[in-house]
């Protein structure tokens, strides 16, 4: 509850401003108002609020947890200290709070899916069922606790139960683009490409762990793979003046085509992915958007261009290559990866990831780019077999 001696004007004011996202307006009004109402547990749950949305995440954590100091049994308080926790990876503390959160306020639906989500992370996904089961069970048309409920049971193979809450989901939102991809996938249509959203969300949700996620978990090693390829291609070009890196993550590709490079530029739809690129120092420029449109309205002319798994989040893809096209260099080499299709045309897999087939793409490329080379290669393990694959150059025609 709110302390009473904080006047509801001031309440509603401070409410006001925040929906409006006018944070530092509100942060300068709360210091204003602790100077007349000292140790009010609500003033500094809102400057922790504030702070989150600014992206001033030791200082949130800080302020949430002085809220708690001052009113222990304060539920939104340590609801929201454990959601910093959690963008901490500190899963295990992060559960404990959301579980103090329920303690004392047991419909807390949004601690209950926050819950179910930290379990998850931490593979404990029985739990977590029983988690977002309760969420709906207390509010049935929380649609996110039905899509995490779906993907939960579609980790677990439980497919036709995470059809019917992916459905479910999108009954309740029917603009859930993330819902309506994933079971695209698990039906078996073929979309054209992913809500842009969904792979944004994805991408910053697996920054921090991807490269040990990528690299000693799933034995991923394409990145060395194309150094040896390109150094291959031919005596005269050993070094490329302008190389650029489409959907470069977190950069796990950059040392090696850095070696390779006079001036090498990277791109990544995940904000996150490009923090994490950064501290690499091998880029010398970065930039977050989609590769389609910021590739039609560069002015940059390339002589290496590498998507690698980028066409497995990309249904269609004339539109890339003719972005691509468009930067080539005389004579420019395009590498990009592929998961294998048998047959025709392209395909959204169960995995929510698309296939290609090789017809599919040198017809989508016989316009603008010369086929070199291709190449059967093992992706990554996925459970306990290997996605097959295939590399292919091409040369700007």
């Amino acid at each position: 509850m709110t302390p009473v001696s904080l006047p509801q004007i001031e309440i509603d004011n401070l409410i006001k401003l925040f929906s409006e996202g006018r944070m530092q307006e509100a942060i300068d009004k709360i210091l204003v108002l602790d100077i007349s109402y000292p140790n009010i547990p609500f003033l500094f749950n809102m400057l922790g609020a504030c702070h989150k949305n600014l992206g001033n995440l030791a200082l949130a954590s800080k302020f949430f947890g002085h809220a708690i100091s001052l009113k222990p049994d304060y539920a939104e308080g340590h609801y929201n200290l454990g959601v910093m926790l959690k963008k901490d990876g500190q899963l295990i503390t992060a559960v404990e709070s959301y579980k103090k959160a329920i303690a004392l306020l047991p419909d807390y639906a949004d601690a209950h899916n926050n819950l179910g989500t930290a379990l998850r992370a931490l593979g404990q996904k029985d739990d977590a069922i029983k988690c977002y089961e309760k969420v709906i069970a207390i509010n049935p048309n929380y649609a996110e606790a039905h899509y995490n409920l779906g993907s939960t049971l579609r980790e677990l193979g439980k497919l036709e139960a995470a059809i019917k809450s992916f459905e479910t989901a999108l009954i309740i939102n029917p603009n859930y683009g993330e819902a309506k991809h994933i079971l695209n996938g698990l039906i078996g249509y073929t979309s054209k490409a992913p809500p842009r959203d969904y792979v944004e969300k994805l991408f910053n949700g697996f920054a921090e762990k991807f490269n040990d996620s990528l690299l000693n978990k799933l034995e991923y090693n394409l990145p060395f793979l194309v150094n040896e390829i390109i150094l291959n291609l031919g005596a005269e070009r050993k070094i490329f003046d302008k190389v650029i890196d489409l959907g470069c993550g977190t950069g796990i590709s950059g040392k090696g085509l850095k070696a390779l490079s006079g001036n090498l530029t990277g791109i990544d739809l995940s904000e996150k992915m490009i923090t994490e690129a950064k501290k690499l120092n091998i880029y010398d420029s970065l930039i977050v958007g989609d590769i389609v449109e910021i590739l039609s309205s560069s002015k940059s002319k390339y002589d290496l261009l590498i998507a690698l798994d980028v066409l497995i989040y990309i249904g269609e893809v004339k539109a890339l290559f003719k972005a691509v096209r468009s930067c080539c260099k005389i004579n420019a080499f395009f590498i990009f990866s592929v998961e294998t299709k048998i047959g025709d045309g392209y395909s959204l897999l169960k995995t929510a990831r698309y296939s290609h087939s090789e017809s599919y793409i040198l017809n989508s490329t016989s316009e603008d780019f010369n086929l070199i080379k291709s190449q059967e290669i093992k992706l990554r393990k996925e459970k306990e077999g290997w996605i097959l694959g295939k590399i292919y150059i091409f040369q700007a025609s």
